[in-house]
């Protein structure tokens, strides 16, 4: 049997796979180069229990970002209280807000998105940029 040793730097992963639902309508515009883009609010939950043993639901919520045709698919096609499956990246943007002060938000790059049909475990339509 042969081990290798790799540098740790070598390992380098950013992947995000989300199975959750549209918070808000998508909002859709465009880049000054004319690049279509489409931001989702996007919520999860994870269940766990608390120390009486009752399942307890803790939401976590995402900001997604689709860009080119796959930002005008969604753009149209979903909305609030859609079901999405969706894998990417995670970036953070860095901006100035509105009283000047740094602040930087993080976000998902969609690279795949699965829009879910209301009726059980059903595929409607899938989008890959």
């Amino acid at each position: 049997m042969f081990y290798f040793l790799l540098p740790i730097s070598m390992f380098n992963v950013n992947r995000v796979t989300l199975l959750g639902n549209v918070t808000r309508d998508p909002e859709a515009r465009s880049t000054k180069t004319g690049l279509p883009v489409t931001n989702i609010g996007f919520a999860t939950s994870s269940r766990s229990k608390d120390e009486k043993g009752n399942v307890v639901s803790e939401p976590e919520y995402h900001h997604l970002v689709c860009f080119g045709q796959m930002g005008e698919f969604t753009a149209k096609s979903a909305k609030k209280g859609s079901p999405l499956y969706v894998e990417g990246r995670l970036h953070t943007s860095r901006f100035k807000n509105k009283k000047g002060e740094d602040s930087s938000r993080t976000e998902v790059i969609v690279d795949k998105l699965v829009l879910l049909s209301a009726k059980k475990g059903k595929v409607a339509v899938e989008a890959k940029e």
